[in-house]
């Protein structure tokens, strides 16, 4: 046998149940030439391990975890609740969700039951606890993963007991009915309500409220996070010893802060295309944050995407980037989906590593490159964690949901053409490393925090330690849009902001947004004139320093931007959202005053993470837009893949390269 597989995992999904059984033995000498040390099973498995009610059959998996194992290869087991078998919806229609209309889904998909039918979960301990008697102890599983992705096809289930939850969620927020057209102001339109099992489900056909829709989406995201605790709870209570995750994946509604309130470990799919590669950092620096112990990155693609078609095939490299990503950035495990492609079903024309046939795709000697670097360089990511600098950048799931049902701007969407474009991105290409915060999170560590787009800023109780972090010494970014609604989703009614003005000493004129036009503000009294975006709020100084004005528009000669002292800390509040190169300065002279500086001297195509950890030190780089880049080193270091020596200077990165430098000879 050979020894156990440590870390960093790198694998594939494999789907033994839909094999024949001697197929295993063909395929894992490919795993094994591929460098892969972990499988990914049974993730949609339900009606091979419990064909009929109560009769179990789980010889199929011991033989595959067995096999390899002996192989030397870890696997990672996945409860199969995203696919109930036939007999179960047949004979409890109940356990599927209900669309608005009234509607049960049919059976056929995927992730198509309802998340808190009392009989699905009844079936639920069943199998799950079945599992983690079987392989709770085993020694060649090393972590589970409850049901799959309930972030996409994220949809509240419209059923009667849902309903009855949704309303007891909004009596548990608000203790009376009286307290919700209060704060929802619903003499508005006739919208009053005398009990609280009269506030409906949304329709899509219904101009909804939207602290209705909201709450909602609220709502279903506590469903499914007490949905994914529950099956944790079960595994743990049955002997599961490994570490459990969810794989989450990232668009949803799910506040993930939440999540993982429950969970062991972090596990997150992507699927970004070589246009937006770069997005992947933002995910995997958030997926980082919710627990101490390295991420997994559990599902990406090899090359091409696709169900029933094929899309978007991928240059020579890419494949090395795109997985490297999830190493560099703190992950112990990237696993592809999948392994072996299917050869029939919903799925069939998605990229793998092999072909149905189990032919090497033509990426199988990048993928087997990429294995042969992990392997020279897995001592080191094992005993090194990515450094932290100090700066961190807030995102809320809870303000993803409120920005979909009240964009605020015409054609807002968050994150997606605003946090990520507009302060992500320009600070990845400055080359500074930060972390990717809930406003839940503890602010421990941190000096400099950047806060735009938080329009809830009592989201997880952050104003009071918020207000406190700034007085001992932290320096805060915010805006624009951020503390602009109470916790029922409304504006408040004092004034524009909740504690901004009050804390910053500036008072909002007014506001105007950036639709369909720009305005352009000057930094200083010489600075060249800068283009602002998305929201305009004309600034007056009541006891701040401004540090931008602007010079066109309804709002010409108010301040754009201000910032004030605080305790020990620092205030700067943005009117509007500088265009990037402004951004990256401004956050670069709040940065020098935090002792913060960019992690490397580097193009802007290179994404360049240091790490340190038991006595060592060094950076991993990836370039990551198909290009040549440059990256200068302070001092002399080890490209641990290749082996070579690199002295002090300039470094040339070819296009989708990948270094892992340790300092020193």
């Amino acid at each position: 046998m050979n020894a156990p597989a440590k870390p960093p995992f790198f694998g594939a999904a494999y789907y033994p149940e839909d094999l024949p059984a001697a197929t295993i033995d063909q395929d894992i000498p490919l795993m094994k030439k591929a460098g892969m040390n972990v499988m990914r099973m049974a993730e949609f498995a339900w009606s091979t391990m419990e064909p009929s009610p109560g009769r179990f059959e789980f010889g199929w998996l011991h033989d595959a975890v067995d096999k390899l194992g002996k192989a030397g290869i870890a696997s990672v087991l996945c409860t199969p609740t995203a696919t109930p078998p036939l007999w179960l919806t047949e004979k409890h229609p109940e356990v599927l969700y209900q669309w608005d209309n009234g509607k049960r889904i049919g059976h056929g998909g995927r992730r198509h039951y309802c998340p808190t039918a009392p009989v699905y979960r009844d079936h639920i301990e069943k199998i799950v606890s079945r599992m983690a008697r079987e392989f709770g102890a085993h020694p060649n599983v090393i972590g589970w993963q409850v049901d799959n992705e309930i972030d996409f096809y994220f949809r509240p289930c419209s059923c009667d007991h849902c309903r009855k939850r949704f309303h007891a969620w909004l009596e548990s927020k608000y203790g009376t009915i009286d307290a919700l057209n209060a704060a929802w102001c619903t003499s508005l339109w006739s919208m009053t309500y005398k009990r609280f099992d009269q506030v409906p489900a949304p329709r899509d056909d219904i101009w909804h409220h939207p602290a209705l829709r909201t709450s909602w989406a609220h709502f279903a995201s506590d469903a499914y996070v007490d949905f994914i605790r529950f099956q944790a709870e079960v595994l743990r209570n049955n002997g599961a010893g490994q570490p459990i995750g969810t794989d989450m994946i990232n668009g949803g509604h799910v506040d993930h802060f939440d999540l993982h309130q429950h969970l062991d470990i972090a596990q997150v799919n992507h699927y970004h295309m070589a246009d937006n590669l770069w997005e992947t950092a933002f995910w995997f620096d958030k997926a980082r944050s919710y627990k101490e112990r390295p991420f997994w990155n559990t599902e990406t693609m090899t090359c091409w995407n696709g169900s029933c078609a094929a899309n978007g095939y991928k240059a020579p490299g890419f494949c090395r980037a795109n997985t490297w990503f999830a190493y560099a950035l703190g992950g112990e495990a990237a696993l592809y989906w999948l392994w072996r492609q299917h050869f029939a079903g919903q799925e069939l024309m998605h990229g793998a590593v092999i072909s149905s046939a189990g032919r090497p795709l033509h990426v199988f000697d990048e993928i087997a490159e990429i294995g042969a670097g992990l392997g020279a360089a897995g001592e080191f990511l094992a005993a090194t964690t990515v450094d932290k600098t100090g700066l961190a950048i807030h995102f809320s799931d809870k303000a993803q949901a409120l920005f979909e049902q009240q964009p605020m701007v015409n054609g807002l969407t968050y994150p997606g053409n605003s946090l990520l474009p507009r302060v992500y991105h320009p600070l990845m290409q400055a080359q500074f490393r930060m972390e990717v915060l809930q406003p839940a999170h503890s602010l421990d560590g941190m000096r400099l925090l950047i806060s735009p787009f938080v329009p809830m800023l009592d989201d997880g109780g952050l104003r009071e330690r918020l207000r406190a972090w700034i007085k001992a010494g932290g320096i805060w970014i915010a805006g624009p849009l951020t503390d602009v609604r109470d916790q029922s989703y409304a504006k408040y009614r004092h004034a524009p902001y909740g504690s901004l003005e009050e804390w910053a000493g500036f008072r909002s004129k007014f506001e105007i947004p950036g639709d369909p036009r720009q305005f352009k503000f000057r930094m200083g009294k010489s600075g060249a004139p800068q283009s602002g975006s998305v929201w305009y709020d004309a600034m007056e100084a009541v006891g701040c320093t401004v540090l931008a004005r602007y010079i066109e528009g309804p709002m010409k000669g108010g301040a754009a931007i201000i910032e004030r002292p605080m305790g020990k800390g620092r205030i700067v509040v943005l009117g509007t959202m500088p265009e990037p190169s402004a951004f990256v300065n401004l956050v670069r002279t709040c940065a020098k005053k935090a002792g913060i500086a960019p992690a490397a001297s580097a193009s802007r195509n290179l994404l360049c993470v240091p790490r340190s950890g038991n006595g060592l030190c060094g950076m991993v780089v990836v370039e990551h837009e198909n290009k040549a880049g440059t990256l200068t080193l302070s001092k002399p270091a080890k490209d641990l893949i290749s082996g070579k020596a690199h002295a002090q200077g300039t470094v040339k990165v070819k296009p989708y390269g990948v270094l892992v430098l340790k300092y020193g000879r």
